[in-house]
């Protein structure tokens, strides 16, 4: 589902299927034949004409972000438990 926000500047989209997103990116990847995250950054950084595939990038760039962060949080939490239980 595609879900458009207004700021100030003009609107920006975000594709909340990630798996479509997925798909988007992927097939790119084949027809250019870089990798994915090579897509992604050529796609945000330089080339940002195919407005489908630039919200694929800026979809799957959130989730990334999304799931880094999660796990450096959980990881960081774990140790923290783990100074707690020990007394350390």
């Amino acid at each position: 589902m595609l879900q458009v926000k207004q700021f100030d500047g003009g609107f920006t989209a975000q594709n909340n299927d990630v798996k479509n997103c997925e798909a988007i990116v992927f097939a790119e990847s084949v027809r250019s034949g870089r990798t994915m995250l090579q897509v992604i950054q050529y796609v945000l950084n330089e080339d940002d004409t195919d407005t489908n595939l630039l919200c694929a990038c800026e979809t799957l760039q959130q989730e990334i972000v999304n799931v880094y962060t999660s796990t450096i949080l959980e990881s960081y939490l774990d140790a923290e438990l783990y100074k707690v239980q020990h007394n350390k």
